[in-house]
């Protein structure tokens, strides 16, 4: 058979194949510190970034379309910890005196053996299953209304996903859910460990905020 052909016929059969994702779980659940005792809670600014490629790196991408299907997601964080008053993610929005949270997500895949694994995976008509490992650095960075840093914060998690004719039973582990709910849990701890920061600069935060 042609290669041409016998590469065409690949790729059909790998279109047909199942798909499942799962989370790495390296960033456990955490509780969020209950303040609904305090009435004066920080308004906050979230400037929101979605890049590919390593953290830090100057060839690092920025991906609009990544960052905007995640902000539902986000504000619905933000909201429901439950830990400021207003929350806005549009710059003209932000209001004097409203805080700062400079969130960065960075999706860097490991390497490029894995292309070579999918390679063959697609030539064995996915019998031979095939493995993709998406990883995310996540970085939290707060700042008071002067724009002076109070606190910052790092984490690190990613998602698998699975291809293969084996995987057809467990389509249901999609990839939105696996990121969605690893984006969350990465949030979710920048958070706790903001607010549980020891930091005295954190304080000044929201005066109603108890001092670790």
């Amino acid at each position: 058979m042609h290669i041409g052909k016998m590469l065409g016929l690949a790729l059909i059969m790998l279109g047909m194949s199942g798909c499942a994702s799962f989370t790495k779980d390296e960033v456990a659940p955490v509780s969020l510190p209950s303040m609904a005792n305090f009435a004066n809670k920080p308004n906050v600014y979230v400037d929101f970034a979605f890049y590919q490629g390593e953290p830090k790196s100057t060839t690092a991408v920025e991906v609009p379309q990544a960052r905007d299907m995640l902000r539902p997601q986000l504000q619905k964080v933000l909201t429901d910890s439950g830990l400021f008053g207003r929350v806005t993610l549009d710059e003209f929005q932000k209001q004097p005196g409203d805080y700062s949270l400079r969130l960065k997500v960075y999706n860097h895949p490991p390497s490029g053996g894995q292309l070579v694994m999918a390679f063959i995976s697609g030539l064995t008509f996915t019998i031979i299953p095939t493995l993709g490992t998406d990883q995310y650095t996540m970085s939290l960075e707060s700042l008071d209304s002067q724009g002076q840093a109070l606190s910052t914060g790092t984490n690190h998690d990613g998602v698998n996903t699975w291809m293969g004719i084996w995987f057809i039973p467990m389509m249901a582990y999609t990839p939105k859910e696996a990121v969605t709910d690893t984006f969350t849990r990465q949030v979710n701890a920048l958070l706790k460990q903001m607010v549980d920061s020891k930091n005295l600069k954190y304080s000044a935060l929201d005066a109603g905020v108890p001092r670790a």
